[in-house]
């Protein structure tokens, strides 16, 4: 029996997402012979810590998203991480614990920090021998914690990508392209079907402050012809002074929602913060993507991805500009929305869990 092992961190829903679907396609790939543990080694430490650098993470990159890049380019910078180590103590023990108890045959790792850790293992402990595979969750803008440390490979959704990587000097044959681990849901789902009668269906993550969120729902809601439905996931208290504020006009308020595929695929436009693994299931789903949300740091790479590549735009700003840029999404029979469509169509794999699941699998 196989045992994989991969390591997630609950610092943003996207290393979650990823870690999961990739369980998901190795169970499927080995009929349920594969003994899979997905694991956040943050949960064996302090908990009050590790709570407080959740609520952190979450309130500066809709907060002090400024703030949030200073952080980020920090962290990118050699020698800071590593310079970290005896804060580090805990959280390497609690890889260290998972390693000895679970006995995998190979790990998987969706959050940076991790190859530091297992090789600061290794030096004390040569015998460990388990290869280790990083699955990088953002793209062209990659913070070096990814790569800086040595591992088996690098896992990335495209080639914009894996060039970031080869100019650093990760070795190419340690770098493969095998596209984001989403869900397999996606593999059945067709997109939506173009407008009928020049009526929109428009999918709303609000990102920033509350305040900020509804007078983009108020600016969107001008539009007759649009509706939306509006996710705030964990976010309770935005759906509340959302749910007093009345908005949407037209359309729904949901909050958390494991249905994320099928609303992709339902609706006609994705608005909101450019997070890794929700631009790469919008592409899967063929939605085209309006940022309305910056996250600098590592989404700026994501946004560079969007724009690049042709697949929706960056409408950040007031709120009536996010209002006029989807107005002339609309304009025309959609042109522009039909281009768009037509270049996702062209970088979609839906089955990209599948691919990374029968890679690791060969590394057993």
């Amino acid at each position: 029996m196989s045992r994989v092992l991969i390591l997630t961190a609950s610092m943003g829903e996207g290393h979650n997402t990823a870690a999961r679907n990739i369980r998901e396609a190795i169970i499927a790939e080995t009929n349920g012979t594969a003994e899979v543990l997905v694991a956040d080694p943050y949960t064996r430490t302090n908990p009050v810590i590790n709570k407080l650098m959740q609520t952190g993470y979450a309130t500066a990159i809709n907060s002090y998203p400024r703030a949030w890049k200073v952080v980020f380019e920090l962290l990118s910078k050699p020698g800071v991480v590593e310079g970290m180590g005896p804060m580090l103590n805990e959280l390497t023990t609690a890889v260290k614990s998972l390693i000895e108890e679970f006995q995998p045959d190979v790990i998987a790792s969706t959050y940076p920090i991790f190859s530091y850790l297992i090789s600061k293992i290794r030096k004390k402990n040569p015998d460990l021998k388990t290869p280790l595979f990083t699955i990088i969750t953002d793209s062209t803008m990659i913070n070096s914690a990814w790569y800086r440390h040595p591992c088996e490979g690098s896992i990335v959704a495209d080639e914009q990508t894996a060039s970031v990587l080869q100019h650093d000097g990760v070795p190419s044959e340690r770098i493969h392209v095998l596209g984001f681990p989403v869900s397999l849901a996606f593999e059945s789902l067709a997109p939506c079907e173009p407008p009928e009668n020049g009526h929109w269906k428009a999918l709303f993550f609000p990102g920033g402050t509350s305040v900020h969120a509804i007078s983009v729902l108020e600016a969107l809601g001008e539009l007759p012809n649009l509706d939306l439905t509006v996710i705030t996931g964990r976010r309770q208290q935005v759906m509340r002074k959302l749910q007093a504020a009345g908005v949407p006009r037209r359309g729904k308020l949901i909050g958390w929602t494991d249905q994320m595929p099928h609303l992709m695929a339902t609706h006609h436009v994705f608005i909101g913060k450019a997070g890794g693994a929700t631009v790469q299931e919008a592409i899967t789903a063929e939605i085209p993507f309006l940022v309305s949300h910056v996250v600098p740091g590592q989404e700026e790479g994501n946004i560079s991805l969007i724009e690049q590549c042709g697949i929706g735009a960056l409408a950040v700003g007031t709120p009536s500009r996010l209002r006029d840029v989807v107005s002339g999404m609309q304009a025309n029979d959609g042109a522009v929305w039909k281009a768009w469509r037509c270049n996702l169509a062209k970088m979609k794999k839906p089955s990209a869990s599948r691919s990374i699941a029968k890679f690791l699998l060969a590394h057993v």
